[in-house]
Parts: structure tokens; sequence; C-alpha cells
């Protein structure tokens, strides 16, 4: 989810991600999980850590 959107699969994620008003941002992992999902051999990653845009002061958290 990004705004309430819905956005699933690595190619709408970069879209995105590229679509997005800013040029430069620095990423910081802080936690990650992986864990097997499905009986189809699927896989479910959460993420989550902080944004730093290059004009702003402050981070911005996600997950």
């Amino acid at each position: 989810m990004f705004e309430g959107q819905k956005i699933q699969g690595s190619s709408n994620i970069v879209a995105k991600l590229t679509s997005l008003p800013f040029q430069q941002c620095k990423h910081s992992i802080t936690t990650f999980d992986c864990q097997p999902s499905g009986p189809s051999g699927g896989m479910l990653v959460f993420v989550s850590g902080n944004l730093q845009l290059a004009d702003e002061q402050h981070a911005l958290k996600f997950s």
C-alpha cells in the first residue's frame, strides 16, 4: 500500500517508485522477515525502514 493505493509485483513497484516526484532518496532497512507462503513454494517478505529524501530534515518510515 502506498497512500491507499495497492501496488503488487516487482514491475509495478519499480514503476511507482520511479514516478515519485523526487530525484534522490537514501534508504536504511531496519528489519526484514521472510517465510514460506502457500503450497506452491511462494515467499512472503516483510521489510521496514527509513527513507531520507534529499531536501527533507526528517526521514519517512516505510514497511
